[in-house]
């Protein structure tokens, strides 16, 4: 092989392997990879948040999509969580409650509570491409991984007009995660997630999120269209659609309890 052709053959292993073949510009002075991926989840999370959310499976493994509703209360500080299944019927009751480390399901119609070992935090969050992590954030973005700025984005695909840092997220020794590594988009104005890509230990790409349906709640802007695609499972995409956030809200101890778990439905 000619010098010439050793030369393309680098440069086109580059660019298939590279996150983003778009001109990255350099960010301005002062500001750090931690405080955009701070601000980046404060965004999304308050101390005490509800959530109300439709979720939709796609898969070629069922003859049409499966729709599912849920409304979730968090407790960032106490890391607590709790989920309750609204529909559909056959669902309806299913219970998840995070009581750090711990994580219980409540399935209603065996009256059934079982606990989910960590081994199994990567599953399947009721058959979608979310796992039990996503949902619960069993691992942080923020405090599990080290973040380098790698400059600024001009152009994110779905997303015109915006301009994004872009983040490299690495996990810490010994932290509980999975990702070799994580690349974040973030708003350089609004300072919300446009889109993530998640990486294995060896480097190859394993799943993508994109962020639609930006909307002003407060002083916030929020993205109320979360949209996960596996990158190894062809036709294979989970929707989930916000219909209610509640920011700062005043949660009662006693949602996360067993005993509220066993309830079936608030």
């Amino acid at each position: 092989m000619t010098l010439t052709r050793l030369l393309l053959a680098g440069l086109l292993a580059l660019l298939v392997n590279s996150p983003s073949t778009a001109v990255l510009l350099p960010a301005e002075d002062g500001i750090t990879a931690q405080q955009i991926a701070d601000r980046a989840e404060n965004n999304l999370r308050s101390d005490q948040t509800i959530m109300e959310a439709r979720m939709t499976v796609v898969s070629p493994r069922i003859t049409r999509p499966r729709v599912m509703e849920f409304i979730s209360w968090d407790d960032r500080e106490g890391e607590r969580s709790f989920i309750r299944m609204q529909s559909p019927s056959k669902d309806k009751g299913t219970g998840f409650l995070k009581l750090h480390p711990n994580l219980w399901m409540y399935i209603p119609r065996v009256e059934r509570t079982m606990r989910i070992p960590p081994s199994m935090m990567m599953q399947s969050w009721m058959g979608s491409d979310f796992s039990n992590d996503d949902l619960v954030n069993e691992s942080s973005e923020t405090d599990d991984y080290t973040h380098r700025l790698l400059g600024i984005e001009t152009e994110i695909e779905g997303h015109d007009g915006r301009k994004a840092y872009l983040l490299e997220y690495v996990p810490k020794e010994e932290a509980p995660v999975v990702w070799g590594k994580i690349l974040a988009w973030i708003d350089v104005e609004r300072g919300l997630p446009l889109k993530q890509e998640f990486y294995d230990e060896d480097g190859e790409l394993m799943r993508s999120m994109r962020f639609a349906d930006i909307r002003p709640i407060g002083e916030r802007w929020v993205p109320h269209d979360w949209s996960m695609k596996p990158e190894d499972k062809e036709g294979h995409e989970t929707r989930i659609e916000i219909q209610r956030f509640v920011f700062d809200a005043d949660l009662d101890d006693d949602i996360f309890t067993k005993r509220n778990l066993r309830k079936g439905m608030r």
